[in-house]
């Protein structure tokens, strides 16, 4: 209320501003009420509510796959360093808490399973992140559409 009664004051013949700002700055306070009233509907609200939890899957995603790819590289060295490895009593294999002998064989073999497991579920990963991805731009379109700039799907 007190809003518009200074542009009423202000705008008013004889208030000194010129009769193209008066138009301004109505035009430009109906623009930001305009704006404001969007309505959002049951369909809308639950858009931005899966919108959300794609979102939260996304994230969760990203993080598995940067660890995943850890372990890989991590998994990779290790194999590395055994193959070069001149040891004539084996390797001490860290099982929990314990490190128990196994030879060398034995060792690049299950960092071989290891390494394929983190490879396939990589795979997955990427996989369902592309599709979460693609799901997202898709509500992204549709709630910008409909929102404009009053909604923020970005990061």
């Amino acid at each position: 209320f007190w809003l518009k009664a200074i542009f009423a004051r202000a705008g008013a013949p004889g208030s000194g501003v010129p009769a193209a700002r008066r138009c301004r700055v109505r035009t430009c306070s109906r623009m930001a009420v305009e704006q404001k009233d969007i309505e959002v509907e049951k369909d809308d609200q639950q858009r931005i509510n899966a919108f959300s939890r794609l979102n939260l899957r996304y994230d969760e995603l990203d993080e598995e796959i940067k660890e995943l790819k850890k372990s890989i590289q991590t998994y990779k060295d290790a194999t590395e360093e055994i193959e070069g490895c001149m040891e004539d009593n084996g390797i001490a294999l860290r099982i929990g808490e314990a490190f128990t002998p196994v030879e060398e064989d034995a060792a690049i073999e299950k960092l071989s399973k290891l390494t394929e497991q983190s490879e396939v579920r990589l795979t997955e990963c990427t996989n369902e992140i592309e599709d979460v991805k693609t799901r997202m731009d898709v509500l992204k379109k549709v709630l910008y559409s409909k929102f404009g700039t009053s909604i923020n799907l970005e990061k």
